[in-house]
């Protein structure tokens, strides 16, 4: 009895695992697509049932739908032609925050019945040039001695750009100016920022305010920009001697 008993219930495991196997099977490539952020509604990503291999005629009969993986409801399925197609406008860097990430995707399992076959896809958001490189301060600050040495160097804010790689801040311009230029740095992390540098020795009683604009720049294609003001206040020494009107 107890023979038959284990007999039987090998019978069930195999029968459960073939069927798991070839559920499995069906799930096991995912079809990868890439598509820019912020397309229109309505847009084309690609025919997913030619590219499944799915007869277009059967698709509302078999019950096919898409589902997104761990986000909203960005793409849905045309039933009619099989064509995957933009539900609601894509931001990257809303689905994306993380400056850190590289890429960005969206996941989303596609299924259908009679008999039950899914599929994995997979939707690469390429990032556009829709953002323009902001300072966290609208106007920087500085006081600085007249008694500072040529040379030295006084720390910037840096601009922010949520856009990724090329579409990021790429570089910095500095107003003209007799007494100060910029050099570019750039962070571990690929972060570009600007330290102010004295060229020319200040002179208080000569000009006691310096105002400069400072511009970051992207690398996309247009470029976008971004400016903050420099507001430079020089310090008193004391480098005169008192002096008479006549001798």
């Amino acid at each position: 009895m107890a023979r038959q008993y284990v007999h039987f219930a090998w019978k069930r495991y195999v029968a459960l695992f073939l069927c798991l196997s070839s559920i499995m099977d069906t799930a096991t490539t995912v079809t990868h697509y890439s598509v820019p952020e912020e397309m229109d509604e309505g847009s084309v990503v690609a025919n997913l049932a030619t590219d499944l291999g799915l007869d277009v005629r059967s698709l509302n009969k078999r019950k096919m739908r898409v589902d997104v993986v761990g986000n909203k409801k960005y793409l849905d399925i045309n039933k009619d032609t099989g064509e995957l197609f933009i539900l609601e406008r894509i931001d990257r860097e809303f689905l994306c925050p993380l400056k850190t990430t590289t890429s960005c995707f969206l996941r989303l399992d596609a299924t259908i019945e009679n008999p039950v076959r899914m599929f994995n896809i997979e939707v690469e958001i390429l990032d556009i040039n829709d953002n323009a490189p902001q300072f966290r301060r609208g106007t920087m600050h500085l006081d600085i001695s007249e008694s500072s040495p040529v040379g030295e160097r006084f720390s910037l804010n840096n601009a922010a750009d949520p856009d990724v790689g090329a579409n990021s801040v790429k570089n910095y311009h500095l107003s003209a100016s007799d007494h100060f230029a910029i050099e570019i740095q750039t962070g571990r992390d690929g972060t570009k920022f600007a330290d102010l540098v004295l060229k020319k020795a200040l002179d208080r009683e000569q000009q006691a305010v310096h105002n400069l604009i400072l511009t970051a720049v992207d690398g996309g294609v247009p470029t976008r920009t971004g400016t903050a003001s420099i507001i430079v206040r020089v310090l008193d020494v004391n480098d005169n001697a008192p002096s008479f009107d006549k001798d």
